[in-house]
């Protein structure tokens, strides 16, 4: 699920990366920056028996969280955290975080993933379903709920728009254009298109260059090349994913290089364009941090974390053609994978799941427990 420098900042170390060029990944390597940038305020912290991946945060300041199950069902799929004391409560309720192939999948949670607040304030679920089970049953699906009264507004499944071993990963929501954007992490990487009024989507820029993880470079942590369990090296195709302030474009990224992306949203959009057409219209932004989960924040700032370096950093896009320029923008001992990202109120919160700790083969130590984070966001007027 994962960025620019941030103009007007003072006090942040600038990082020296060559944004230019593809091969960035092999001729740079990143100072050591995790006793720099502002620090993090702890909102709550979770054992296993809710393993923290992703986030969403309301305009006024209520926390969603997944604990997805693709290696362990947590306690809970979905929970509301208060940031006073850092409970958790099964949302909507806790019929929805009770599975059992006996039940019908409209009516729980099989493998909830992430997150997103669209800008009316409702909360989107992207549940990705398992790949252990029947998919005409057991179908991906996204889920909208209005947060006020904890209803749930609408289904849209989708499994006649993925199928395995596609697997979808992040998503961003658009209610002004009826839209719904996202990344699909496996297969030949993709994103998906969702039309929310008539609930048809479809995949687009199946295998392009831009969703598709670049071969020429290898996901490493702490010197190592990360595994899988299986021992394949871990592969992400089409991960993060950013909606601009206005909705004009849609960043986006495969998780194991370092390339970054983006594309006008009305392109996504006209189902008339031909893939080449589409294709076209990406535009290559240069190269930076290998980073999992975007977001983009109101001043048009794209945020996102550096895995390799545990830290937190600011992309700005500048130019023609349009290069990123990145900052540092927050580091603390305590931060492993900064992956899940939501903004509301000026802040910026961050749910740190540990993920190469728990999920890679390698063996990396176990450090910490699944936190969420936040920050001030330092303030730029808007382009």
């Amino acid at each position: 699920m994962n960025r620019l420098s941030i103009l007007g900042l003072t006090g942040l170390s600038t990082l020296a990366f060559a944004l230019a060029s593809p091969a960035w990944a092999q001729k740079h390597t990143l100072p050591p920056t995790r006793q720099a940038g502002q620090p993090l305020t702890e909102i709550a912290s979770f054992d296993d028996d809710f393993r923290l991946v992703g986030i969403g945060v309301t305009p006024d300041g209520r926390i969603f969280a997944t604990a997805p199950a693709n290696d362990r069902r947590s306690l809970y799929s979905v929970v509301e955290v208060d940031p006073r004391t850092g409970h958790i409560t099964p949302y909507p309720d806790a019929a929805w975080n009770r599975f059992s192939e006996s039940r019908p999948a409209s009516s729980e949670w099989i493998n909830a993933q992430a997150l997103w607040v669209d800008v009316q304030g409702h909360l989107w679920v992207l549940d990705i379903s398992l790949p252990s089970l029947d998919q005409s049953l057991f179908p991906p699906k996204l889920v909208e709920i209005d947060p006020v009264s904890h209803t749930v507004l609408r289904q849209y499944p989708l499994g006649d728009i993925v199928h395995r071993p596609d697997a979808l990963n992040d998503l961003r929501v658009d209610p002004r254009v009826g839209a719904a954007y996202l990344t699909n992490a496996a297969n030949q990487g993709s994103l998906v298109v969702l039309d929310l009024a008539s609930g048809k989507g479809r995949q687009v820029l199946v295998g392009d260059r831009s969703t598709r993880s670049d071969p020429d470079q290898h996901f490493t942590v702490e010197g190592q090349q990360a595994l899988k369990n299986s021992g394949q090296p871990v592969v992400l195709h089409a991960d993060g994913i950013a909606l601009s302030p206005k909705g004009d474009w849609l960043y986006y990224r495969p998780l194991s290089d370092h390339h970054y992306w983006r594309v006008p949203t009305a392109a996504l959009r006209d189902a008339s364009l031909s893939p080449a057409t589409l294709a076209s219209k990406v535009q290559f932004l240069g190269d930076s941090v290998m980073s999992g989960g975007l977001i983009m924040s109101p001043a048009g700032t794209l945020i996102g974390g550096d895995l390799q370096h545990r830290t937190v950093v600011a992309m700005q896009v500048d130019g023609q053609p349009p290069r990123l320029t990145t900052t540092l923008l927050a580091s603390d001992p305590r931060l492993s994978w900064a992956d899940g990202f939501a903004i509301s109120q000026g802040k910026l919160y961050i749910a740190d799941s540990r993920l190469w700790e728990v999920s890679f083969k390698n063996g990396y130590k176990r450090a910490g427990k699944f936190a969420i984070y936040n920050l001030e966001l330092p303030k730029r007027k808007a382009d």
